[in-house]
C-alpha cells in the first residue's frame, strides 16, 4: 500500500451539546503542506471541529487519522504530542507578561531556556528575536503583551505557535486584527511556513485572503461540510451561497444621502507625537470612514473625540458649539458613543446578563429615585434585542454565551438606548461572519436614519468603500486625503495611506 496522501482526515465528526447538534457527520481531509480554509457563518461548527481536533473537545462520533494513522485526541496535551498548534481567535496571552514570555511560555524546556530550574531570560529574549525576525514580525520581544495593539498581539500569538514546531497549525480567524498591508505580509508569512512542511488549517471570513493563500476551501454550514473547493475555482457568491444562501449584492444596504447640516466639526486637533492638525467634518446622516495603516493615529482620534485622550491643541465643535471632552461621562451627555476595537474593552461585562449590558449606560431612564425599576429594564431590553435581531434564549442569558455578532449588536444596542449624535465605531465587524456584518451594516443604516453620524475605522477596505460616504485616509498622524463615490477604490486608499504616489 501507499503511503497515504492526507495528513489529517477528520471522519463523519458527531458533536451534540444538549439536544443541539454542533457537528453532523462532518468530514475533512487536508494533504501535506497544505494550506487549508475553511469558512462557515458563526454557530456553523468551525470551531467546535478544530477544537475537536486540537484535544480541547471530545467527539461524540467519528474518527481522527493523522498521516492514516488513527489517532484520540483526548486533551490538548495529546494534540501537542502529535505537534498540532493552535492560535486561538481570543489569542489568550498574558498581558503583564512580555512578549518573549508569552511566545516560550509552553517550550521553555524543549528550546534548552531553562538552567538549573531557572529560565534564563537573556536567552530567551534572544530566542524570540531570532524566531520573530523568521516570520518578519517587527515587534521588541521585551515588549508587555498590554502595550501592545491588538494587530500585534495578533502577532505574538502566531509567533507562539510556530516556536512549539507544529506539523499541523491551526489558525482561527488570524487575520482578524490586521489592516491591509499587515494582512499581505501575514500571507507572505504564511507560504514561507508552508515550504518547511507545516500544514495550516486556515479558518477565515475573508474570501478573499483565502484566495490567494489556500489551496483548498472547506465551507461547512450548520455542522455540516458543504463543499470542498479548489482556491483556484473560489467564486465569492457561490461561497455566500453555500454558507448562508446571501447573495453579495445584499450585503451593503442603500445609504440615504447625508443633509448639508454640520453636525462635528475638528478643527486643527494634535496630540503631541502622534495626530498633527487634524480637520474634517461629519454631517447629520453621514457615514466617515477612517482609513490608515496600524500606528497611523486612527484609534488615538477615536479616543480624543471621547474624552480618553486629551488634545495638545485644536478644536471640537458639536453644531457650531465647542465642546471640551475632558472625561467619558462628559462625552457621553454631549451624545458621543465609541465601540472600541476590542469589544470587551467597550465595556461588555461578560459575567452579567444581556440585559444588564444593554442597560448598564443608561440607568437613569429605568430608574425613579434611584430604584430601579425591573418591569421597564426588561421591556426596553427586549424591544431592542427585537429590533437588532439579537439572538438570545433569554434575556438573563450572560453575554459571554453569545456570538461575536450578538456581542457586537448588544453594544450597539446599549447606544442606541442612549440616542446618541455621534457613533465612534473601531472595526466595528472584525472578527464577524458576514450575516453578522450585513446586521451591524442595517444597524448603522438604521443609526444614520435618524440624523445621527458615524466615524467608522475599518481594516476592511471593500466594507469602507460599502458602507461610507467618504473616506479620510491617515498617514503617520496626518490626513493624506479624502475620497468619496467613485474615486474610492481600494488601489488608491492603500497608496495614500502608504504615502506611496
Amino acid at each position: 500500500m501507499g503511503e497515504c496522501p492526507y495528513v489529517l482526515e477528520m471522519r463523519r465528526i458527531k458533536k451534540s451539546y444538549g439536544c443541539q447538534r454542533v457537528l453532523d457527520n462532518i468530514n475533512l481531509k487536508v494533504r501535506l503542506g497544505e494550506i487549508h480554509g475553511v469558512v462557515g457563518k458563526n454557530g456553523a461548527g468551525k470551531t467546535t471541529l478544530v477544537n475537536i481536533l486540537y484535544g480541547a473537545e471530545l467527539k461524540d462520533g467519528g474518527e481522527i487519522r493523522l498521516s492514516g494513522a488513527l489517532v484520540d485526541l483526548n486533551s490538548v496535551a495529546k494534540a501537542r504530542s502529535y505537534r498540532i498548534s493552535k492560535v486561538h481567535q481570543e489569542l489568550n496571552l498574558f498581558p503583564k507578561l512580555t512578549v518573549a514570555e508569552n511566545i516560550f511560555v509552553n517550550v521553555y524546556h524543549g528550546k534548552g531556556l531553562v538552567r538549573f530550574g531557572m529560565v534564563n531570560q537573556e536567552a530567551a529574549v534572544v530566542e524570540a528575536r531570532k524566531v520573530l525576525s523568521q516570520l518578519h514580525f517587527t515587534i521588541d520581544p521585551l515588549s508587555r503583551i498590554e502595550d501592545l495593539g491588538l494587530a500585534q498581539q495578533q502577532m505574538v500569538a502566531i509567533t507562539r505557535a510556530m516556536a512549539e514546531n507544529p506539523r499541523i497549525l491551526i489558525l482561527d480567524e488570524p487575520s482578524a486584527a490586521l489592516n491591509e498591508q499587515e494582512i499581505e505580509h501575514f500571507l507572505q508569512t504564511l507560504q514561507k511556513i508552508r515550504k518547511t512542511g507545516v500544514t495550516i488549517l486556515f479558518i477565515s471570513q475573508r474570501l478573499r485572503e483565502l484566495k490567494k493563500i489556500a489551496d483548498q476551501v472547506t465551507v461547512i454550514r450548520d455542522g455540516k461540510d458543504m463543499a470542498t473547493i479548489p482556491a483556484t475555482a473560489l467564486e465569492e457568491e457561490k461561497v455566500i451561497r453555500l454558507m448562508v444562501g446571501l447573495e453579495n449584492r445584499q450585503r451593503y444596504p442603500n445609504l440615504m444621502l447625508p443633509t448639508k447640516n454640520e453636525l462635528l466639526c475638528v478643527e486643527e486637533l494634535s496630540v503631541a507625537k502622534i495626530l498633527h492638525r487634524i480637520n474634517f467634518t461629519l454631517h447629520e446622516g453621514e457615514i466617515l470612514g477612517i482609513a490608515g495603516l496600524a500606528g497611523s493615529g486612527r484609534t488615538t482620534l477615536m479616543k480624543v473625540l471621547f474624552g480618553l485622550i486629551k488634545p495638545s491643541s485644536g478644536r471640537i465643535l458639536l453644531r457650531g458649539r465647542e465642546i471640551k471632552q475632558k472625561t467619558i461621562r462628559q462625552a457621553i451627555k454631549q451624545g458621543f458613543a465609541y465601540v472600541m476595537e476590542d469589544r470587551f474593552a467597550s465595556g461588555l461585562f461578560t459575567n452579567r446578563s444581556i440585559v444588564e449590558n444593554i442597560t448598564s449606560a443608561n440607568l437613569d431612564l429605568i430608574s425613579k429615585r434611584f430604584l430601579l425599576n425591573s418591569a421597564l429594564e426588561k421591556k426596553i431590553a427586549w424591544r431592542l434585542i427585537r429590533h437588532l435581531h439579537i439572538m438570545v434564549q433569554s434575556l438573563g442569558q450572560k453575554v459571554i454565551t453569545l456570538s461575536g455578532g450578538n456581542q457586537q449588536k448588544t453594544i450597539l444596542a446599549r447606544w442606541l438606548l442612549g440616542d446618541s449624535l455621534v457613533y465612534l465605531l473601531d472595526e466595528p465587524t472584525s472578527g464577524l461572519d458576514i450575516p453578522s456584518k450585513v446586521d451591524i451594516y442595517n444597524i448603522m443604516n438604521a443609526i444614520i436614519r435618524r440624523w445621527a453620524g458615524i466615524i467608522m475605522i475599518s481594516s476592511d477596505l471593500s466594507e469602507l468603500i460599502g458602507m461610507c460616504h467618504r473616506i479620510i485616509v491617515i498617514h503617520e498622524g496626518r490626513i493624506s486625503g479624502e475620497l468619496k463615490g467613485e474615486e474610492a477604490t481600494e488601489e488608491k486608499i492603500i497608496r495614500l495611506a502608504s504615502n506611496v504616489e
